[in-house]
């Protein structure tokens, strides 16, 4: 079976909705701009209007090219898209804009499409402001010969990709079950003998011949499992220690399944067999993430709202929180002060912090996760993947199992 499709009628109807909100904006054109190539985190808000990324690898400038493995939408409010690439090799026929223009030098192509239309001194927006650089700033300047200012358009895409269509929730169910089989491949391999590196292989090959591609893997065990990652180099996991008996073990994988993805954490005890210590922290992780998750009322429920019962209910049982300090095995948790985010194209926003106002609704997409600790005893990381339902909310990641000890 192959990954559900988003029917072509879609990519028109949200450009053409995107438009709308431009105009709003009293914008006269949109720019959307974006990263992809080899890199995988910053591609949605281009791939979501076109079904289109660039296959190039980002690379730095040269005096013949700029911006490779990047791709930038010209989309004026009352007039047709022009995506503007440095790579098109389409042997699926993907791509859903009629113009398409090629040019290795991306900034100057989109600095000529701005004058061809007469959009130079119009006022512009920009969506992807992660992903333009200063780089391109200047050359796209230059080849126009004049300066150019955009006004920040991120809320315009931000906002419509995270309420999820019903072919796009399709994909998410999908992307969902494909992480699935990726987690339970990896967590195979979690057995006395073989390194980080031998579980994150044995998971990478199902994630390949599943239609996926990781951003990455975090994975942390034994005397390292305080920590988020057991390697602080590259790649982010340890490929020389031998897994023992005991060991605590948490793993958080994400990325892309045909470009929609699946992000979630588990954690165990290599054998089985916790401790009573490692059995508190296990049980517990996973006591949380579910308490949170049954937080969510669609329509009354705030981002906020979901980290103070997070919050809460660490205090409530024993846990370090995000604020507190001391604790060498809460230090991640005090610089990723959240218990989730939005999911989809992406790792996306908003975030489950304490100050988010967002009103969780129907037909978003959440990855819900913690990363609590104990003293001497060490980490655990459990995450859901979650679809908000007209009542509550439904486990996408429901069928990985959650409790791997006996």
């Amino acid at each position: 079976m192959f990954a559900p499709r988003i029917p072509d009628s879609e990519f028109a109807d949200r450009r053409r909705r995107t438009q709308e909100m431009a105009k709003q904006m009293g914008l006269d054109a949109l720019v959307v701009w974006s990263r992809s190539g080899h890199a995988v985190e910053a591609y949605g808000d281009l791939y979501y209007l076109t079904n289109f990324v660039s296959l190039f690898p980002c690379v730095p400038d040269r005096a013949t090219w700029s911006s490779r493995g990047h791709g930038a939408l010209v989309l004026p409010v009352d007039g047709d898209a022009i995506l503007i690439t440095d790579y098109l090799d389409d042997p699926e026929d993907r791509v859903k804009v009629a113009d398409v223009r090629l040019s290795i030098d991306l900034a100057a192509g989109v600095a000529d499409v701005l004058r061809e239309t007469g959009l130079l001194d119009k006022r512009l927006g920009m969506a992807g402001m992660m992903s333009y650089l200063v780089s391109a700033h200047k050359r796209m300047e230059a080849r126009a010969g004049q300066t150019i200012d955009f006004v920040d358009a991120d809320a315009i895409l931000d906002r419509l990709r995270l309420i999820k269509s019903p072919a796009e929730i399709a994909h998410m169910r999908w992307s969902a079950g494909v992480g699935v089989k990726w987690m339970d491949a990896t967590m195979a391999a979690v057995v006395e003998g073989n390194t980080e590196g031998d579980a994150v292989g044995a998971g990478l090959e199902v994630l390949a011949a599943n239609g996926g591609t990781q951003q990455d893997i975090a994975i942390a065990s034994g005397p390292n499992s305080m920590h988020y990652m057991g390697s602080s180099g590259m790649p982010h996991w340890n490929v020389t220690r031998p897994l023992e008996t005991g060991d605590l073990v948490h793993i958080d994988q994400w990325g892309p399944v045909d470009a929609y993805y699946t992000d979630f954490a588990r954690s165990t005890v290599v054998g089985g067999k916790p401790s009573d210590g490692q059995r508190e922290l296990l049980d517990g992780n996973v006591a949380l993430i579910h308490h949170i998750i049954e937080g969510i009322r669609p329509g009354e429920t705030t981002f906020g709202d979901l980290y103070r019962r997070g919050s809460r209910w660490l205090d409530d049982n024993g846990f370090a929180n995000h604020k507190t300090t001391g604790d060498e095995t809460n230090a991640f948790s005090q610089l990723f002060p959240c218990f989730g985010h939005a999911l989809g194209l992406g790792i996306d926003g908003p975030w489950i912090t304490e100050d988010e106002t967002t009103v969780i609704e129907a037909n978003m997409t959440l990855a819900v996760e913690a990363l609590v600790s104990k003293p001497g005893v060490g980490a655990s990381n459990y995450e859901e993947d979650v679809l908000v339902t007209e009542t509550g909310a439904e486990i996408l990641t429901a069928g990985c199992d959650a409790k791997r000890w006996a």
